[in-house]
């Protein structure tokens, strides 16, 4: 058996291992009934919306569910050995991320509904919380998520997961490009398509757009990982990336 058959049959735990596909076909398969679950709650009936953190507390225990200890080492996991340096790095880095892509939904669409901005903040339902929730606590309850445990669930599937289960079967840079791009895709419930009384509609060209910025931020994030080896990095930036995004957003809106 070779080094990279040995590390495949080693990263899953023997249960799965046996009655599952290859790690990279189970990463798919996680990334589509996760993404699955997302959509859904965004499309259906507003009591549908329990699933957003279901599926995030669902991303957080994939480790712990699929993978042995070698497994979540293998996709940074523990990773509490970052420098400080490393992690403000990081974190400069995201908030950097989220400030651009905020910028050039202005630039480009300013108030218009093809700006991503002004979904995420319909998302968020700003708008209609903001005459009855004071600002701070508006932000925060905004905020919090978005940098505690969105993070934290993406970077486990997408920097964690995804990533470890392509470069084992072909590449670092190939498991880059499906994270990044999945990364950028299942965003598209936020921004991209919408629905009224007439049905279901695509803003093509700006979503095509965001999903591209949002696959170059997700580079970065890998960047943080593999440069680190760890996790925590790409946590970190990606927490400051969010924040950097809702604290942009929540100021010209509010």
């Amino acid at each position: 058996m070779n080094s990279d058959s040995t590390g495949q049959s080693s990263f899953l735990r023997p249960f799965w291992s046996r009655i599952l596909p290859a790690p990279w076909i189970v990463s798919l398969l996680v990334l589509a009934v996760l993404a699955a679950a997302r959509f859904y709650a965004a499309f259906t009936h507003p009591s549908t919306n329990i699933l957003f953190p279901l599926h995030c507390l669902a991303m957080w225990a994939l480790p712990f569910i699929l993978l042995t200890p070698r497994g979540c080492h293998q996709i940074g996991l523990p990773g509490m050995n970052n420098t400080v340096s490393a992690l403000v790095l990081s974190a400069l880095a995201g908030a950097a991320c989220g400030i651009a892509v905020f910028a050039i939904g202005m630039a480009l669409y300013g108030d218009s509904p093809d700006n991503w901005c002004l979904s995420i903040r319909n998302s968020f339902q700003i708008e209609q919380l903001r005459a009855s929730v004071p600002p701070v606590t508006l932000f925060a309850a905004v905020a919090l998520p978005a940098v505690i445990f969105t993070p934290v669930g993406e970077e486990i599937l997408f920097r964690g997961l995804l990533q470890e289960a392509f470069t084992l079967r072909w590449n670092a840079v190939l498991a880059t490009v499906v994270n990044s791009v999945a990364f950028g895709l299942i965003h598209l419930h936020v921004h991209g398509f919408w629905h009224d009384a007439a049905g279901f509609h695509f803003r093509f060209v700006s979503a095509a757009l965001m999903v591209v910025l949002l696959a170059g931020v997700s580079t970065v994030f890998t960047f943080c990982r593999l440069r680190t080896g760890s996790l925590f990095a790409a946590i970190t930036a990606h927490a400051a990336c969010n924040l950097a995004m809702v604290a942009a957003v929540f100021l010209y809106y509010v």
